[in-house]
């Protein structure tokens, strides 16, 4: 079930029938919170660039593979929850991820890309 200001952001942008088809959304706050609970670990050599805030390329391996892994991350989040009787889609999931990053003063940094894409 939708927060309810989801559901009126939704009913203002359109009716979205197939909202269990969107996968998560791959920006900047997702790894970090991921990474924050364990769920991506990233090479001691990646991590050590993360955490200086050295800029990743946008379209690059490392930022490529970070969206990637977050997506099928969140995937495997949803698919977990549901066998355990608990249905949220990708699109649930990544909202919940986001807010959790939105008091990420206790998480490491978040790896930086200049992009236009998130």
């Amino acid at each position: 079930m939708l927060p309810i200001f989801m559901d009126r952001l939704l009913a203002k942008a359109g009716a979205l029938t197939d909202i269990e088809q969107l996968t998560a959304f791959a920006d900047y706050k997702l790894p970090q919170v991921l990474r924050h609970f364990g769920v991506l670990e990233y090479l001691p050599s990646l991590a050590q660039r993360i955490d200086a805030q050295e800029l990743l390329e946008a379209g690059s391996e490392e930022e490529v593979e970070l969206r990637a892994a977050t997506i099928w991350a969140c995937e495997l989040l949803r698919r977990e929850l549901a066998r355990h009787g608990r249905i949220m889609t990708a699109a649930e999931i990544d909202l919940r991820l986001w807010l959790l990053g939105q008091n990420s003063s206790a998480m490491q940094p978040y790896h930086r890309t200049r992009t236009i894409y998130y």
